[in-house]
């Protein structure tokens, strides 16, 4: 009799024990906003996002608030907290494409793409102003604004990218260098970081080999340098973001998501975290 109930609670366990794995297996990964805090920066939570329509996901650090659109089209403000709100433009017609929304150096206004235009919005007097002509590309970090009179936005010409200069007060619009630039990062002094794909091919175009890395770009005589490799392209490597010190970047092996930060001084890289759910934004505070 012992033997039989030995038998049973054993049996009970490997069938628990395989309910439970094979939930865990079968999962669909979430998509999720990685929370970087703490003293150290190295502190990380993950904060579910699911209605969000696509993965260019802003974050304010004085507002500690995320900016998205989601599914219906809207933009969307969204506390640590969890607390959304829809900011409402009546100008714009949801029935065409919104993308690329993200705050201004101060976080009291919004630019975003809109009809192949750049727009800023006002979010305390409630003002619409078209800013720069152009073919607004669908990258995320598409363009980005060093404060309210300077930004720096990308163009996709069909062929590759064209990062160009915008000032603000005279409309004055400059190109600063072209290449395989994916999207770019906060402005640091007289640097741009960006995330670029290149290839190693040579004569043969068999042997092509896309590859991504992060590079900083001059802005006043338009020089790249590397900064850091990250071997081969995949498409979801070009989620990053940066502050004063630190590169924080996604790298995709497997069916895992690995978080690295790179020390812009030292250069020293260090993986902080991993997640097999998917990752369509970075908030560092």
């Amino acid at each position: 009799m012992m033997k039989k109930i030995f038998l049973i609670i054993i049996g009970m366990g490997i069938c628990c024990a395989y309910l439970l794995l094979g939930n865990r297996n079968t999962m669909a990964p979430k998509k999720v906003v990685l929370f970087i805090g703490g003293d150290s920066q190295v502190e990380c939570k993950e904060i579910a996002i699911e209605d969000c329509r696509d993965e260019h996901i802003d974050y304010c650090k004085d507002k500690r608030t995320m900016l998205f659109v989601n599914s219906r089209n809207q933009i969307i403000e969204r506390n640590i907290a969890g607390e959304e709100h829809v900011i409402d433009i009546e100008a714009i017609n949801l029935i065409e494409t919104v993308s690329n929304v993200e705050y201004d150096s101060l976080g009291s206004d919004i630019y975003f793409i809109y009809d192949n235009m750049i727009y800023k919005y006002s979010l305390n007097d409630k003002i619409l102003t078209k800013k720069t002509d152009g073919i607004g590309s669908t990258w995320r970090r598409t363009y980005i604004w060093k404060n309210n009179e300077h930004g720096y936005k990308l163009i996709d010409n069909g062929t590759f990218s064209e990062l160009y200069s915008i000032d603000m007060n005279d409309n004055l619009v400059q190109k600063v260098c072209e290449g395989w630039v994916q999207s770019i990062g906060q402005v640091q002094g007289n640097k741009i970081y960006a995330l670029e794909v290149y290839s190693n091919a040579k004569n043969d175009a068999s042997t092509v080999d896309l590859r991504n890395r992060i590079i900083a770009i001059d802005v006043s005589e338009g020089q790249i340098e590397t900064i850091q490799e990250l071997g081969r392209w995949m498409d979801g490597n070009h989620l990053f973001t940066c502050n004063e010190e630190d590169i924080f970047y996604i790298q995709i092996k497997g069916k895992k998501e690995y978080l690295y930060r790179v020390n812009l001084n030292t250069g020293l890289k260090q993986k902080i975290y991993s997640t097999r759910n998917k990752v369509v934004g970075l908030a560092v505070d």
